[in-house]
């Protein structure tokens, strides 16, 4: 430790101020001399008895928590020493996992004869991901800063926070048309054909469940099918790697990736609809034929992250070939290139309903991605853009002392 140079410094003080007290005699000689002694001896005893017995444990406020929420803490701390300890400071760490940020809560402390205290502190603005419990470390010393004692306790604590979803209605999606290049800017209806299914107007339907866009484009009366929407499945498939973009981009962009994915899941389990998920980061797959189930969706979706698996477009081609031809595509991605129109272009081979929704923090689209988002449509694809400026970046949260 430090304080073996400070603790030798006294050795020899002591030392020098007795041998001067043998040899010369007098009261200040002697008076230095068994005061450096006492001192002396308390750092020994501080060495040896500071810090023994400590205990600690911790308590959370819960244990699945949302992006943006706060989770409490309730430390305890105990010890056996039977010396006093003049001061303390203790420091908790949790990490990150996702982006290996450390939040580091620390406090100092006079406890002098106190044997056990409580505290309480918050971690604030949670980022989605796991946050991993790092380590408590506790450092105390004597009164005069020659001993210094550490101590080290380890723990498995974790918590997990689920992304939240994103609204859909009100997440600024602009929809391309299919027949122009004017776009318009809503959320995804329940009564489109990415939503719903449609069919032929039979004799005797109800004009209310006409579908006047699908009538309109294919020139004859078209009506939405309510058994046939029930029984869409769909499968959405979220693009993990950086954006082409600036490099600080690429975290915030997954994100709202992310939150759309959760929002999408969220309205499949309202309406009781079967929708499956899967990453380029190699995540958990969820087939599109098991029945809904909002939770293991949360967990998959909480786990996204790291180095991708395999290439967007990779995906988008084992996708296509493992899905059922009824099963439509929703990809969400961050990176518009020549090599996911190929990949998209090859999944609409069998006629399957693919749809894209582009992420991106610019306020409009560049000349290329226009021109990529004309490709997709010209191969029968549905494009959407979500634009992600920076004021609205999610930003990591911190440590906040909440002990009364």
């Amino acid at each position: 430790m430090r304080s073996w140079g400070k603790t030798s410094l006294l050795v020899v003080g002591c030392v020098l101020s007795i041998v001067l007290a043998y040899w010369q005699g007098g009261f200040a000689a002697w008076y230095i001399g068994i005061c450096l002694t006492l001192i002396w001896i308390q750092a020994g005893l501080f060495y040896v008895f500071a810090l023994k017995g400590l205990t600690v444990s911790r308590q959370l406020s819960g244990e699945v928590f949302v992006s943006g929420e706060d989770v409490t803490i309730t430390l305890q701390v105990g010890h056996r020493t039977l010396l006093p300890l003049p001061w303390m400071i203790i420091k908790d760490t949790w990490i990150h996992e996702g982006s290996g940020v450390k939040l580091c809560y620390s406090k100092l402390l006079f406890p002098w004869f106190r044997s056990a205290f409580i505290l309480h502190y918050k971690m604030t603005g949670l980022m989605r991901g796991v946050y991993r419990f790092a380590g408590f470390e506790a450092v105390t010393g004597d009164l005069f800063g020659f001993a210094v004692r550490k101590a080290y306790r380890d723990d498995l604590h974790r918590c997990v926070v689920y992304p939240r979803p994103d609204s859909l209605t009100g997440s600024g999606m602009t929809f391309l048309s299919e027949d122009g290049d004017v776009p318009t800017v809503r959320g995804p209806k329940t009564d489109t054909p990415l939503i719903s299914g449609v069919r032929d107007y039979v004799s005797g339907d109800p004009y209310r469940r006409i579908h006047w866009k699908s009538t309109a484009r294919l020139s004859r009366l078209m009506t939405k099918d309510p058994e046939q929407a029930s029984s869409a499945k769909r499968m959405l498939l979220l693009d993990a790697a950086p954006a082409a973009g600036p490099a600080e981009a690429a975290q915030p962009l997954l994100e709202k990736g992310v939150a759309l994915a959760a929002g999408f899941f969220e309205a499949a389990a309202g309406g009781r609809e079967s929708c499956g998920f899967a990453s380029s980061s190699g995540s958990r797959r969820i087939a599109p034929t098991i029945r809904p189930d909002l939770t293991l969706a949360y967990e998959v979706l909480a786990s996204v992250g790291g180095k991708p698996a395999l290439s967007f477009p990779d995906l988008v081609r084992k996708e296509a070939a493992a899905l059922p031809l009824d099963a439509s595509m929703l990809c969400i991605t961050s990176t518009l290139d020549l090599a996911l129109v190929r990949a998209i272009a090859d999944a609409r081979t069998k006629r399957r309903s693919v749809h894209v929704i582009y992420v991106h923090a610019r306020p409009s689209l560049s000349v290329a991605e226009r021109e990529g988002a004309s490709q997709l449509q010209a191969v029968g694809c549905s494009f959407t853009e979500v634009p992600h400026p920076v004021r609205q970046w999610p930003k990591q949260g911190g440590v906040a002392d909440a002990t009364a």
